[in-house]
């Protein structure tokens, strides 16, 4: 699996799954092709914009070159002066269930601790989300010492109102899962006697 540039194409394609899927979506409202485009050029390709995301491919196979489509995932709200963001992701309807969300998400991860420069990710997910139990395990994977919390009637859909659960994933504990040989990577106050002042610098945890 790998994360892609996204096309126009490949947002018109994404359009399609995410108007299946409106419970899950904070506004779960159906976009229109027009609507998608603007989206496109207006944020996709906007590098002043507070969020980034990329096309989720399956590995390339003699049919499909490229690797076929499946899904399309983000960081948005991003806050660089807090260096946090937020998670997004829209998977193909007929790949979820396979394991293809959870890579995804670790790619993700990656795209947003290790090149974006974040120290946290967050989430919000609602309890009428058929996703929800894949979410409970991305939290205990990353964050198994983080205790959840559920905010009551985040959500308004179908005559009813949800609570939301929401979730953080620090950039430590990501390195933790992820790379348990070789430790955590921490930021340190250090007394640097050349120039007299304290600056901050990376240190691996063993």
């Amino acid at each position: 699996m790998k994360l892609k540039v996204l096309s126009e194409q490949d947002c018109e394609q994404v359009r399609l799954w995410r108007n299946e899927c409106l419970e899950s979506l904070r506004t779960p409202f159906p976009l229109t092709k027009e609507q998608q485009a603007e989206f496109y050029h207006n944020t996709v390709c906007n590098r002043a914009a507070r969020a980034r995301y990329w096309g989720i491919h399956m590995d390339p196979y003699e049919k499909c070159p490229d690797g076929e489509l499946i899904g399309m995932c983000g960081i948005e709200n991003i806050e660089q002066e807090n260096r946090r963001g937020e998670i997004s992701i829209i998977m193909d309807p007929q790949c979820r269930g396979e394991g293809h969300g959870t890579q995804a998400v670790e790619l993700l991860l990656e795209q947003g601790f290790m090149y974006l420069n974040l120290e946290n990710i967050w989430g919000e997910v609602y309890e009428n989300n058929p996703a929800i139990e894949f979410w409970k395990k991305i939290i205990k994977k990353y964050s198994p010492d983080y205790e959840p919390i559920w905010l009551d009637c985040m959500k308004y859909y179908n005559g009813q109102y949800w609570d939301g659960l929401w979730f953080n994933v620090e950039k430590i504990d990501y390195l933790k899962a992820t790379k348990p040989t070789m430790g955590a990577c921490a930021d340190t106050v250090i007394f640097d006697e050349c120039c007299g002042e304290e600056k901050n610098e990376h240190i691996w945890i063993i």
